[in-house]
């Protein structure tokens, strides 16, 4: 009788004690995109020439960096990952992509980068806080 109960408790315990995430900011509201970014936040790209902080420095930089930019496409690579709290008020996105764009001034672009995102939960929405891009130099094979 006892090694049912034992069988029984090892068999459910795992689930009684895992709990779904919730709060903002969870792996499920990351994937889907388009978050907002956080009036405070920070963004570092080389193409900015330097960091820049706060929504409206950070739309002026990529208005600045990319004024043509059309058809941008981002494919995230298998090493794509997303970590959340399991409160839901932080996560951050990190991995490899990428990005196609045309424009009429440098027509099209193709090229990898290694990207990471912070994502924090402001007024019961989940915000971008923080990003970094750093385009991946391609090594010339010999």
């Amino acid at each position: 009788m006892i090694s049912r109960k034992l069988i029984l408790l090892l068999t459910l315990s795992p689930a009684f004690w895992m709990r779904a995430q919730s709060g903002p900011c969870t792996p499920h509201v990351v994937e889907q995109g388009h978050l907002e970014v956080a009036s405070d936040a920070f963004a570092y790209m080389p193409p900015y020439g330097g960091p820049a902080v706060g929504k409206s420095e950070i739309e002026a930089a990529n208005t600045k960096s990319f004024p043509d930019e059309t058809n941008i496409t981002t494919i995230w690579g298998d090493d794509h990952r997303i970590a959340a709290a399991p409160s839901g008020e932080m996560a951050y996105e990190y991995g490899t992509v990428h990005i196609t764009s045309d424009s009429k001034s440098k027509g099209h672009q193709e090229f990898k980068a290694v990207v990471l995102i912070v994502y924090g939960a402001n007024g019961g929405a989940c915000q971008k806080k923080a990003l970094t891009m750093q385009p991946i130099q391609e090594s010339a094979k010999h």
